[in-house]
C-alpha cells in the first residue's frame, strides 16, 4: 500500500513537471512565432515606408524642376511682360484714366452776375484747344475724353454727368506744347476777341483770362463718370 502511494505521488510529480516543461516550451514557441511575425510585419512596413519616401523624393524633384522652369520662363519673358505693362499704362494715360501733369495753359471764363455762361462758349475754347494739339483737357476738374459731354440746363453746365453753376467761373486747363506757347496764346487772344464781339454774347459781359502754367495738373477721369461706360461694348473677335 505504501509502495503504491509512493508510485502514485511520483507519477503525479512527474506529470506536473512534464506539464510545466510543455507549457514553457509552448510559451517559447509562441514567443518565437510572435517575434517572427512581428519582424516580418516590420519588414513590410519598412519596405512600404521606403517606397513612399522614394515617391516623395521623385515628386519633390519634379516640383523643383517645375519651379526652375517657371523661373527660367519668367526670366526669359520678363522683357515682354515689362513691355505689356508699359503699353497698358500708356493706353490708360491716353484714355484719360491717369492724372497727368506738364506745361499747360489755363483759361478762366466768367460773366456778369446777371448772366449765365453758355455751354457753346466753353465748347468753342475746348474744340480749338484740341485743334491746337492739346493732349489733355479738363473743365472744372472734369477730365474730357471722347465721350464727354458739355451741355447746358436752365441753371447748370453738365460735364461728364456732373452739374456746375452757370454763374460760376469755369476753368479750362490744357496740356499743350510749350514750344508753341506764343502761337497758342496769340490764337486764343484772337478767339477771345471773336467771342466778345459776338452780338449774341455781348450783353453777357464775359471775362476771359489766359495763363501759362509751368506745371499744370489735370485729374484722371473717374470710373464712376458717365463718360466711362463700357458695359455695352463687346470686343470683336478674330474672324468675325
Amino acid at each position: 500500500m505504501k509502495t503504491k502511494m509512493v508510485q502514485y505521488t511520483a507519477m503525479t510529480v512527474i506529470c506536473m513537471v512534464l506539464g510545466i516543461l510543455i507549457a514553457l516550451q509552448m510559451k517559447n514557441v509562441n514567443e518565437n512565432k510572435v517575434t517572427a511575425d512581428r519582424l516580418e510585419d516590420l519588414q513590410y512596413k519598412l519596405i512600404d515606408t521606403a517606397n513612399k519616401n522614394a515617391e516623395l523624393n521623385t515628386r519633390n524633384a519634379e516640383l523643383y524642376q517645375y519651379i526652375s522652369q517657371l523661373e527660367n520662363d519668367y526670366a526669359q519673358g520678363s522683357a515682354s511682360i515689362e513691355t505689356i505693362i508699359k503699353e497698358k499704362e500708356r493706353l490708360a494715360i491716353f484714355a484719360g484714366l491717369r492724372e497727368v501733369k506738364n506745361y499747360g495753359i489755363q483759361i478762366d471764363i466768367s460773366c456778369s452776375p446777371e448772366s449765365l455762361i453758355r455751354d457753346s462758349v466753353i465748347r468753342t475754347f475746348v474744340n480749338d484747344l484740341r485743334a491746337l494739339g492739346a493732349q489733355a483737357i479738363s473743365v472744372n476738374d472734369e477730365r474730357l475724353v471722347a465721350t464727354s459731354e458739355i451741355r447746358a440746363t436752365a441753371s447748370s453746365i453738365i460735364i461728364n454727368g456732373n452739374g456746375y453753376n452757370r454763374q460760376g467761373t469755369f476753368a479750362i486747363r490744357a496740356i499743350t506744347d510749350p514750344s508753341k506757347e506764343a502761337y497758342i496764346l496769340s490764337y486764343l487772344e484772337t478767339l477771345k476777341k471773336s467771342v466778345l464781339s459776338d452780338a449774341t454774347l455781348r450783353n453777357d459781359q464775359y471775362e476771359i483770362l489766359f495763363q501759362p502754367v509751368k506745371e499744370l495738373f489735370i485729374p484722371a477721369l473717374s470710373e464712376d463718370s458717365l463718360a466711362f461706360k463700357i458695359d455695352l461694348l463687346m470686343p470683336k473677335t478674330t474672324g468675325q
